[in-house]
């Protein structure tokens, strides 16, 4: 028996009917894209960047003349490695049996290219032959005006931009600051979920690429709207949930997107006919018992005075004030200075972030399934 699709998906992106509003910022990029506009797009992590980016990928694919193209440099480490990242999406985007791809190999072929084959996707990777800092310049180079060349709209995102501060070649943001200025076809969407950095690039005027791009930050799916799209994929698939269990879920994981896909996703795989309250506390133990030896990982990560940090802030869910008199006596954390030690230190393993978009800015647990084990620890 073959078994039910399970609507509420937590990886890569199953078309825009399993995709969750997201309409204005939808938009947005997409009137960008077809202005030219360079575009920043701040968010968390596990909020849905990639999937938004994915989704709007979809939309501009539906026009024949459009090329859009993904990379995650968030693994590289050097510039020999986003070399090949883009070499490889850029080859698999012209396969070298049709004529720009056979132009394309030439070219690629001078660096005596290995081609390996990704064991999930068996899609190729490219790993050039070594090569001087001048020659990988002339290579992004030819890349970046091979496909601006080809008379066709590019689309290019690059995700966890932020990760070029951590090459060992200082010159990075320059070196492609000049590459991408002079393109005519294509634009960009540099993503980032490392606040502080992405800002440094872009909003620093000391930095290449400052002021060269239109700034969106993705926030958090209204309650309300999430609600809606959580019953209509109960309801579609003939499956009761009440709303108080919709409440519930909504609120355990704050809807943080990944976090609250994930619930739905276990609850659903469930297969009840009627899903109330007692099943969605259910599920809320289940997630905290399977994630258990993870979140004992982090502890052993951490210093003790960290751990307590960390502690706290998710026990008050929202920190407006670290350094506030009664929330460092309520919790027993030392000292001012002991504190503010602390949030760095958390800050920089990305264990908390800084929600600073909001009227009132605050601290909050990452990971919202250790938030609520935190809770009961």
């Amino acid at each position: 028996m073959k078994k039910e699709f399970n609507p509420f998906i937590t990886s890569l992106y199953e078309g825009p009917e399993h995709f969750c509003d997201r309409k204005s910022e939808t938009q947005q990029l997409i009137d960008y894209v077809e202005n030219g506009t360079n575009v920043t797009l701040f968010s968390i992590r596990r909020l849905g960047k990639t999937g938004l980016i994915q989704h709007v990928f979809n939309q501009l694919t539906e026009e024949k003349d459009t090329i859009c193209i993904y990379i995650d440099i968030l693994p590289t480490q050097k510039l020999e490695d986003f070399t090949n990242q883009l070499a490889t999406a850029i080859y698999n985007i012209f396969p070298p049996n049709k004529r720009l791809g056979k132009k394309l190999l030439a070219f690629i072929q001078q660096f005596r290219p290995t081609i390996s084959f990704d064991e999930l996707s068996s899609n190729p990777t490219l790993s050039l032959a070594k090569a001087s800092p001048i020659q990988q310049n002339k290579t992004i180079n030819y890349l970046f005006n091979f496909l601006d060349s080809q008379n066709l709209k590019v689309v290019f995102a690059i995700d966890e931009f932020q990760q070029i501060l951590e090459y060992p070649e200082k010159n990075t943001e320059a070196l492609l600051r000049t590459h991408i200025q002079q393109l005519k076809n294509t634009s960009f969407i540099f993503c980032g979920s490392n606040q502080k950095m992405m800002h440094e690039i872009f909003n620093s005027s000391k930095r290449p690429f400052f002021a060269s791009c239109s700034n969106m930050q993705l926030d958090f799916i209204p309650t309300t709207v999430y609600s809606e799209f959580i019953n209509s994929k109960f309801t579609e698939r003939k499956k009761a949930i009440t709303p108080e269990s919709i409440d519930f879920i909504c609120e355990w994981t704050k809807c943080h997107t990944f976090y609250t896909q994930f619930f739905c996703n276990v609850l659903f795989s469930k297969n009840l006919k009627h899903n109330d309250i007692k099943d969605a506390h259910e599920v809320a133990i289940h997630i905290l018992k399977i994630n258990e030896s993870i979140f004992y990982q982090y502890r052993n990560l951490l210093s003790e005075a960290q751990w307590r940090l960390l502690r706290a802030i998710a026990k008050v869910e929202k920190l407006h004030q670290p350094n506030a008199k009664d929330f460092i006596q309520n919790h027993s954390l030392g000292t001012p200075s002991l504190v503010t030690r602390g949030m760095d230190a958390l800050l920089t393993k990305e264990m908390i972030f800084h929600n600073s978009s909001v009227e009132k800015p605050y601290y909050e647990v990452y990971d919202k399934f250790l938030m609520r084990w935190l809770q009961q620890h």
